[in-house]
């Protein structure tokens, strides 16, 4: 449908804050006025948390996705195999081994376990 997931791109959450998410997911609209030039928000971003993400850093992230306009923050923890879905700076759900993750209010077909997102293929 023109829809792209893409990963590292800049994406201006504020006219003084740049974020460059893992991952964002950008409507097929989006796309066009990102091909226009203007500046858009993921309604969907993706993170992984790294060694030199402090607890202060990331929900500083957070609030600059939301306040953004970003729907749904996805925060990925391999070495615990776990995910954060976020709906809001309030609002999370802590997923492991078999839940199931979402980004229901932006993409209702995207449907995956835990367990199958961190699995390994040869």
């Amino acid at each position: 449908n023109g829809a792209r997931l893409r990963a590292e791109m800049d994406v201006w959450v504020s006219d003084q804050q740049m974020r460059r998410p893992d991952v964002a997911y950008f409507p097929a609209a989006q796309i066009g006025q990102m091909t226009a030039g203007l500046p858009v928000v993921p309604p969907f971003v993706v993170e992984f948390a790294s060694e030199t993400d402090t607890e202060i850093k990331r929900i500083t992230k957070l609030h600059d996705y939301f306040e953004a306009g970003v729907a749904v923050v996805w925060w990925v923890y391999p070495s615990y195999r776990e995910v954060y879905i976020y709906t809001s700076p309030k609002t999370v759900i802590i997923c492991s081994d078999n839940d199931e993750l979402s980004a229901a209010s932006v993409l209702p077909e995207l449907r995956i376990s835990v367990a199958d997102l961190f699995k390994k293929t040869v």
